[in-house]
């Protein structure tokens, strides 16, 4: 089975949306959130939340695959932010 560039491109891209996962296990381990920046992973939700509502009104699956998986990601970021903050 052959897989085409935009394929390729998707999946990629759909995986990429897993990078906030990281930062979350990392403050985890550590139970530390001083190298974090929360304002930044409340913008990835904000931008995320409003291209989630335009995957799902132009009901792209890509798009609202994509975006659920950041929202999730990054949600999990600042429930360990508010969970270890000092």
């Amino acid at each position: 089975m052959q897989i085409s560039p935009l394929e390729a491109i998707l999946i990629g891209s759909t995986l990429l949306e897993f990078n906030p996962l990281f930062q979350a296990i990392k403050s985890v381990k550590n139970k530390s959130v001083e190298d974090v920046s929360i304002w930044t992973f409340l913008s990835i939700v904000a931008i995320g939340s409003l291209w989630l509502y335009y995957g799902i009104l132009i009901k792209n699956i890509p798009l609202i695959v994509g975006n659920l998986i950041k929202l999730f990601t990054a949600l999990a970021v600042v429930f360990v932010y508010f969970r270890y903050r000092k």
